[in-house]
């Protein structure tokens, strides 16, 4: 692409030829209809009486939910402003843990009301400006609306809180089952010391067969996992454990090899050498008394014998992750190499056993010496119904996260969104701190905050105008006391009807909404190369000429 030239000059070549180059109006438009589109697509999830989404990807592999993170992370989003706002979604997710679907809604809603503002003449930089002071009186009204919970004592307003993360995304006769089994869990890997809960101490296992009912909750790890052996034995009681991360084998050569022996008793010594040298690497572990092992690489069969005729139960093939949980309970240590095991490497449980789930055989680690580490195997008739239960047990756990740490609530259903608005536009009429043009951007994004209660009054299929109206009345006197009920259709006191949200959710919803806002408002041109052909991208990877490269297996809509 060429610089426009003056009269007389050369054109001066900046960009590649084949670059394309958006700017002007036309750019921001782009945008803001890229905004509405992501809206529109998630809004209709909001709530409790929010509506699924089948998503089929091009291996004809569907995913059933209407967790916003999740249909996001599933879109084939190729428009860049799109992108944007699905990493803010994430951001969202990875930060509080829920509220995607709003921070998605709320930015789509105020850049399409953005665009009129725009059109009347209102500069982009002075509604960021504007923005900068929403944000601080926003955060500053919802300390106001927020009130402090105690862990110990308001254990039902921890569950209400984890029962409206789940209100979504399972059956109502099952959410507050699920919301027991979830405070349970969180407030085991809570640390008060630190005021942190760690997530990593919570392992979810899925398991197809009966009914979410029978989903339980274990005090300790399970691995999805079995014996190797069926000599050994399926149960110990105050179990010694070690982990190790190496072949308990004899290790095979890196090159091909060939091993003439001239006669069976060659052949005879060189086997009882290979036993003898596996029988050197366990007896290290029957030394210290080793009662369970788990291996994060294989066992071979004769070290398979040998710990079976010592009496111990052994698992092989764990996956890290499961080792780093059984190591935090515990209190082993993994081993790289099972030579320099010793006495501090060796873990302590009061209980570890085999037992059959559905199909399958797992092993229990119970009563470990550290507490903090739960394990949740969900079950359910089908993959799609376990895979929404464990994204829904998910949700749970971070809210009660944000709660445990930040030990504040805030009213749920949409009424501290609502009071946000109505605080949000009296507050532009009275204020000296906002230039006319700024109280206009205020007004949108009061506007755009009632998209949020709007869109769960829809999706309940009640009528929009007289609900929203009378809960803009209730909520103009009783800031952050009344909300909508999905469940009843009816307003009612949040408070009394233990609905509530986490305090960092709905602060962070209002952050990552003008954070996204903001940048791209100040976008004016977009610069896109186009993408390179295959077999170009073959050449400079190292391929072959002509060679054909597969691309990777996107998921689409």
């Amino acid at each position: 692409m060429a610089a426009a030239p003056t009269t007389g000059a050369i054109p001066v070549l900046i960009l590649k030829e084949d670059t394309s180059r958006e700017r002007g109006r036309q750019v921001f438009h782009n945008n803001v209809a890229a905004a509405v589109a992501l809206a529109d697509i998630v809004k209709t999830t909001l709530g409790p009486r929010g509506m699924n989404k089948l998503l089929v990807d091009s291996l004809g592999d569907i995913v059933i939910t209407n967790d916003g993170a999740t249909i996001l992370d599933e879109l084939d989003v190729t428009h860049p402003a799109a992108k944007l706002i699905v990493q803010a979604s994430k951001s969202q997710d990875y930060t509080a843990g829920d509220g995607t679907t709003s921070v998605v809604v709320l930015i789509g809603e105020f850049l399409n009301r953005t665009d009129k503002l725009v059109d009347k003449g209102i500069h982009p930089i002075v509604i960021t400006n504007a923005l900068k002071k929403i944000r601080k009186k926003l955060l500053e009204f919802l300390d106001e609306l927020a009130w402090t919970v105690d862990i110990e004592k308001d254990k039902e307003i921890l569950i209400n809180a984890a029962v409206s993360a789940l209100n979504s995304k399972l059956p109502e006769e099952e959410r507050k089952f699920f919301a027991e089994l979830a405070y349970e869990a969180a407030k085991a890997a809570y640390d008060p010391e630190r005021n942190y809960l760690d997530p990593d101490l919570i392992n979810i296992i899925q398991k197809e067969g009966r009914t979410l009912r029978d989903t339980i909750l274990v005090r300790g790890v399970a691995i999805d996992k079995k014996v190797v052996h069926p000599e050994m034995p399926k149960i110990k009681k105050n179990a010694r454990i070690a982990l190790v991360d190496q072949n308990i084998e004899i290790e095979k050569a890196d090159v091909t090899s060939n091993v003439t022996v001239e006669s069976i008793e060659a052949l005879e010594e060189l086997r009882n050498r290979e036993k003898a040298l596996i029988r050197e690497m366990v007896q290290k572990l029957i030394d210290l008394k080793v009662d369970v092992l788990f291996c994060q690489r294989g066992i071979s069969e004769p070290a398979q014998d040998i710990l079976a005729k010592n009496g111990i139960m052994a698992v092989r093939r764990v996956r890290r992750k499961d080792m780093r949980l059984i190591s935090r309970a515990t209190g082993a240590k993994i081993v790289s190499n099972i030579e320099d095991i010793k006495e501090d490497d060796i873990g302590e449980a009061g209980l570890v056993y085999q037992k059959k789930v559905g199909e399958d055989q797992m092993v229990f680690i119970e009563q470990p010496k550290h507490p903090g580490a739960t394990t949740i195997i969900i079950r359910g008739a089908s993959k799609h119904i376990t895979d929404e239960a464990e994204r829904a047990t998910q949700d749970a756990i971070n809210v009660l996260k944000d709660i445990f740490e930040d030990k504040k609530v805030v009213g749920g259903a949409g009424a501290t969104v609502m009071a946000l608005a109505v605080k949000l536009k009296d507050w532009a009429e009275k204020t000296e701190e906002l230039s006319g043009k700024e109280k206009e951007v205020a007004r949108a994004f009061a506007d755009a905050l009632e998209s949020i209660p709007k869109a769960i009054i829809e999706n309940a299929g009640e009528d929009v105008i007289d609900v929203l109206g009378e809960l803009r009345s209730k909520v103009a006197k009783e800031p952050g006391r009344w909300g909508f009920d999905a469940i009843s259709g009816k307003i009612v006191d949040v408070r009394e009807k233990g609905l509530i949200d986490p305090y960092r959710v709905v602060a962070n919803i209002i952050t990552t909404a003008i954070e996204t806002a903001t940048t791209l408002l100040r976008v004016d041109e977009i610069i896109a190369s186009r993408p390179k052909p295959e077999k170009e991208k073959g050449k400079e990877r190292g391929g072959e000429e002509g060679s054909e490269i597969k691309p990777p297996i996107q998921r689409r809509l």
